[in-house]
């Protein structure tokens, strides 16, 4: 796990579905209370959220899919300066 600002945690979540070596990617909140958690399955992408709401949602591609991410990470991390980053990579 990485400590990183939250804005580049946002870019590098808003970004990962374009990333083909990438399995999944979490996000944790400093206190590790809440986490969005961004996993490639056999049919696309899915976001598990936990932390104010626990959810599990297949992400769409293209704009739904994006403002799906937004959403959530508005949700999880109203008020952070920092995350956790923990990327997997295929290999």
């Amino acid at each position: 796990m990485k400590l990183v600002p939250v804005k580049q945690a946002q870019a590098k979540l808003f970004n990962a579905m374009a990333d083909k070596g990438l399995r999944s990617l979490t996000l944790c909140t400093f206190k590790k209370d809440r986490s969005l958690t961004l996993e490639r399955c056999d049919d696309g992408w899915r976001l598990y959220e936990d932390g104010f709401s626990r959810d599990r949602v297949s992400v769409p591609a293209g704009a739904a899919g994006k403002r799906l991410l937004k959403e959530a990470f508005k949700r999880e991390f109203p008020r952070s300066a920092n995350a956790y980053l923990t990327e997997v990579r295929m290999g």
